[in-house]
């Protein structure tokens, strides 16, 4: 994360707090981790049919219990935070004691019981669910067979890229970072299933990559040029081809040479040009009709693209 979350004791009272630590986890033993929950923030997004993803801080200054067991797989990411003490559970697996650094992931395979114990300060998660039927639907080859494995104080680079940007999207509200949440979420449900898959070697073996026909791509092109004042999402373009949204996301690549999102933009910046060329229509007129939030929406993104202002632009003819 680029601003800390996390709320640690200052370095003078360092051996105090262990002390006050210590003493919290004796009460704690003696009442069953019974301490209540301080869930400061969550915010709780869809990435795509069967896919969630949340953000939250939350305040363990008192001894803390976690419990799950649902039929859905559970992915948590430690992104910030002081933990004085965490012991952890998973029916199969078994318990470890070790507090967590940023980027450590835990993974609950789908049916299995997990229990969490912690004490410390304040921390930054983010917790992926996945719909096992999800994956047949990613990998439609593997059939039935796709599952996780199970995970405890895991070094992971990626996931934790993927779920630290996700948590700095997750209150974006344009189409273009719903576009870009749904394709992460892709991408990492993808990456799931190949590196943490029960039988990775299976995983491994993909189908023929898909393409997108010309009667398709036309469709999408044409869509997209009646909606560019409109909010356009990966779903929408998915009906139009019958494909899944992963696999959209490789065919349209393959046709177009960019991703969903860049193309968008692209065509949005275009017909924002012809308009500043072709007219006299006020900016913030010009900007909304394309498909952009405000006027100063459409100068940032114009600005990093062209290197100019829509108002200079226009200047110069």
């Amino acid at each position: 994360m680029s601003d800390a979350l996390s709320i640690s004791p200052p370095a003078a009272d360092a051996e105090q707090a262990a002390l006050d630590g210590a003493a919290a986890l004796a009460q704690a033993a003696a009442k069953g981790w019974s301490g209540a929950r301080r869930i400061e923030r969550r915010q709780q997004i869809a990435l795509g049919p069967g896919v969630e993803f949340a953000f939250a801080t939350e305040n363990i200054a008192v001894p803390t219990q976690w419990t799950l067991q649902h039929a859905r797989h559970t992915l948590i990411v430690h992104l910030d935070g002081p933990m004085r003490r965490l012991e952890t559970r998973i029916d199969g697996v078994g318990r470890l004691r070790a507090t967590p650094a940023v980027g450590d992931l835990w993974l609950i395979p789908a049916g299995r019981h997990y229990l969490g114990r912690a004490l410390g300060g304040e921390i930054a998660y983010a917790e992926l669910t996945i719909d096992p039927a999800h994956f047949v639907a990613c990998a439609p080859h593997l059939g039935e067979g796709a599952n996780l494995a199970a995970r405890m104080k895991h070094r992971d680079p990626f996931v934790h890229g993927i779920a630290a940007r996700l948590a700095h999207l997750s209150q974006a509200t344009d189409d273009l970072a719903a576009m870009l949440r749904e394709s992460l979420g892709q991408s990492l449900c993808l990456h799931l299933l190949r590196e943490h898959g029960v039988g990775a070697d299976a995983a491994a073996s993909q189908p023929p990559v898909p393409s997108l026909s010309l009667a398709q791509r036309r469709r999408i092109e044409d869509y997209i040029q009646a909606h560019l004042d409109e909010r356009i999402t990966l779903d929408a373009l998915t009906r139009l081809t019958a494909l899944s949204t992963h696999r959209l996301l490789i065919a349209f690549r393959d046709a177009f040479g960019v991703t969903p999102i860049q193309y968008v933009l692209g065509e949005r910046l275009r017909r924002a040009c012809l308009r500043l060329r072709a007219g006299d229509d006020d900016i913030a007129t010009i900007a909304v009709e394309c498909g952009f939030s405000s006027h100063s929406h459409l100068s940032a993104v114009f600005k990093k693209r062209y290197g100019i202002t829509p108002k200079q632009y226009r200047q110069r003819g």
